[in-house]
């Protein structure tokens, strides 16, 4: 009794194209168990998990020369290095997908909110200094490129610390901290403007009235907007009572 299967029937069992297996044929990867007197493929056991193991080698992004040489030459060790590595690169690119995703719900709830002055309570944050500038001065393209700032910079909420006649761009970190926003009741107002100009004017107007630091947060959700209008958070301590 022949217990072999047809190509079509090798491609169903993994939900790939009959011309997926050829081609692995053809760069010396999987040959058939024997060609029957019809001239059928036919394909035992023993090639449905050698398919399987080419397979799995794909999905860790090997390329076919990368593959023909783990089936043809590697040994337990070997394969245990490479495996260690690939779990490593899977580890960190999940960590870097669960980022992407905490971001994208940020940006939705950020982008759903009425924006309205009020007063919130916030945890403490640690900051992470990115550059100072001058009051004066305004964050320009060329000073981007000197921070060499990844991409995953731009899902973060931007916060600027206002203090006398400088201010810092900074982001969240988990690490040492340059500056730390205390825990308490904030004073959430909210800004807008058509350009720089605008929005300094009005942070000025809001620094002048007010002593100690003032947090300005450049909303990330901004770059899923298509509006020309800037809009800002401007986040100020309230004193405690006691």
């Amino acid at each position: 009794m022949d217990e072999t299967i047809t190509i079509n029937q090798l491609a169903k069992i993994f939900n790939i194209s009959h011309h997926q297996i050829r081609y692995y044929e053809e760069k010396g990867l999987l040959f058939p168990s024997y060609t029957d007197h019809n001239r059928y493929r036919k394909y035992s056991l023993k090639e449905i998990y050698q398919l399987a193991q080419i397979l799995m080698l794909r999905h860790l992004n090997l390329s076919i020369a990368q593959i023909k040489e783990v089936v043809t030459s590697y040994e337990k060790n070997d394969y245990l290095s490479l495996l260690g590595d690939k779990s490593k690169e899977l580890s960190e690119e999940i960590n870097k997908l669960q980022k992407i995703k905490q971001a994208i719900d940020h940006h939705y709830v950020t982008i759903t909110n009425k924006k309205v002055n009020s007063t919130k309570y916030l945890e403490e944050s640690h900051l992470e200094r990115l550059i100072t500038l001058k009051t004066n001065e305004t964050l320009s393209a060329k000073d981007f490129l000197k921070l060499q700032l990844s991409t995953q910079f731009f899902y973060n909420d931007i916060i600027y610390v206002f203090e006398e006649d400088e201010y810092h761009m900074c982001i969240k970190t988990e690490h040492p901290a340059d500056f730390i926003m205390n825990e308490g009741n904030y004073s959430s107002i909210f800004i807008m403007g058509e350009n720089d100009d605008e929005i300094e004017e009005q942070i000025v107007s809001i620094i002048d009235k007010k002593n100690g630091p003032i947090y300005v947060m450049e909303l990330s959700s901004g770059i899923f907007t298509n509006s020309n209008i800037l809009e800002l958070e401007v986040l100020i301590q309230e004193k405690s009572d006691n």
